[in-house]
């Protein structure tokens, strides 16, 4: 199952990613993933994320973010989406995403956590999306 979601996420970005009116925007959009995301006492996992968005031009037509971790020792994973909105203002902000296991457990240890984000803007009569992905290896630990 947690095969099947990586893939199905990887295409979906890779369509939008490939269309004309996409832009991969080295300057407009960054994501940094923080090193360390908690194991709560649920047994969900919180990763933190750091992101910048534009100012970009004209008018928001849309915005989309997800997220997810794998731990393939446990054959753990999650994904949704990060807290709040994205504010497309030039400033980084701290956004986390919280994760409930889908088939199995996590464990505190090693996993890979990605963020992927898309911003598409009204330019004149033009859809124009930006986007950026960032995909990490992570320590997850227990809560203190």
């Amino acid at each position: 199952m947690l095969q099947r979601l990586s893939v199905a996420i990887g295409l979906a970005l890779a369509a939008v990613l490939l269309s004309p009116a996409s832009a991969h925007a080295d300057d407009q959009i960054t994501i940094t993933i923080a090193k360390h995301a908690r194991l709560t006492a649920d047994g969900s996992v919180v990763i933190r994320a750091f992101v910048r968005c534009g100012p970009l031009p004209g008018a928001e037509d849309f915005q989309e973010v997800h997220a997810g971790i794998a731990q393939p020792r446990t054959g753990a994973g999650g994904e949704g989406g990060l807290d709040g909105t994205v504010v497309c203002d030039g400033v980084e902000r701290a956004h986390t995403a919280r994760f409930s296991p889908l088939d199995q457990s996590f464990r505190p240890g090693p996993a890979r956590a990605n963020v992927s984000m898309i911003a598409c803007r009204l330019v004149g009569d033009d859809q124009v999306c930006f986007t950026d992905s960032e995909s990490r290896r992570v320590i997850i630990a227990r809560r203190r």
